[in-house]
């Protein structure tokens, strides 16, 4: 166990392992309590035996570099997911594990959206067409579809894909449906106007749409399967802005294919780099982007900001039980 306490009077090292927004910075910075040490600091390879707390952002950080970590009494997540943490790890040492669930919810809804429209209209199709002299063919809209009034179906209900039925119900007065075993019923009681669907071969078989909300676990790796794929109505859309390894991507890349899949833009792979062989990448029908759902101005500082407040929260043992994973 991590027996420290915080000492008044007492400065704390912060190390900062990865670049985060300059006002998240300047907010730690002009804490008296705190030494931050920056990502481009000759003094972050020292993190291990001087960092009282780390704030961590596309790393992973594994059990054998938090073991090591002796002075470490707090993890700060720049964003919602903690699978690239070692939470059983940290939860041995005692240390607060802290991430930001919900600052970059709304860009991460915009680029679910996105994903749609983009693979509906064919937008990375019409824009090749446009640079290749094939302008009156693109012209011609082949294979073009609308969301209005479509059937969207959710995997998994939280907040992300709520913002997310929210615009595609206001904008496009699409029907919502939704598949979440794991959401509380008195949560569902508040959901109007989403059709609540019971396993997902049924959602698949629904929708003209589907977007993928759901964290990785065990239980979800793999989940959206060869079965589920093809149970699909007939040119159905699929984009996942979650997490890779939801998704079975060979399967995908079979089903984009032969069908029944229609399109498919994704946000994460599996594996992130995908490699430039990527049988999904060489496919006209499907559309990525480099895991940048959150990625946006408002949402960066949103997230640094509030995991810096956190972060230096939790190391003067001041409550922090909104953000706390561990």
């Amino acid at each position: 166990m991590n027996d420290a306490r915080p000492v008044p009077g007492e400065r704390k090292t912060v190390f900062l392992l990865a670049s985060i927004h300059g006002d998240a910075v300047d907010l730690l910075k002009a804490d008296p309590r705190l030494d931050v040490v920056t990502w481009d600091d000759a003094r972050i390879e020292n993190w291990r035996d001087e960092a009282d707390a780390v704030i961590l952002r596309g790393l992973d950080l594994r059990g054998d570099d938090i073991r090591a970590a002796r002075r470490l009494k707090v993890i700060g997540r720049h964003g919602a997911g903690v699978d690239s943490v070692d939470i059983e790890a940290a939860r041995e040492r005692g240390i607060v594990v802290l991430n930001t669930p919900f600052e970059n919810s709304q860009s991460v809804a915009e680029l679910s959206v996105t994903l749609m429209l983009a693979a509906a209209r064919r937008v990375v199709q019409a824009h090749h067409l446009v640079r290749t002299g094939g302008w009156a063919e693109g012209r011609k809209g082949r294979g073009c579809r609308e969301l209005y009034r479509n059937r969207v179906g959710f995997v998994g209900y939280g907040r992300i894909a709520r913002l997310t039925a929210d615009i595609l119900r206001n904008a496009f007065e699409m029907e919502v449906a939704a598949y979440d075993p794991k959401l509380p019923d008195s949560v569902w009681q508040d959901q109007t106007g989403v059709t609540r669907v019971e396993s997902l071969t049924d959602l698949f078989a629904s929708c003209d749409f589907v977007s993928v909300n759901l964290p990785r676990t065990p239980e979800t790796t793999g989940l959206i399967s060869q079965q589920v794929l093809a149970a699909a109505r007939p040119g159905l859309i699929l984009v996942n802005t979650s997490r890779g390894g939801i998704v079975d991507e060979p399967a995908l890349a079979a089903a984009l294919a032969d069908g029944p899949i229609g399109a498919a833009g994704m946000d994460v792979f599996q594996q992130e780099p995908p490699s430039p062989d990527h049988p999904l990448l060489s496919l006209p029908n499907f559309i990525a982007t480099p895991h940048y759902g959150g990625a946006t101005q408002e949402s960066l500082r949103r997230v640094a900001c509030s995991i810096a407040r956190e972060t230096a929260q939790a190391l003067f043992g001041q409550a922090t039980e909104y953000y706390r994973v561990a």
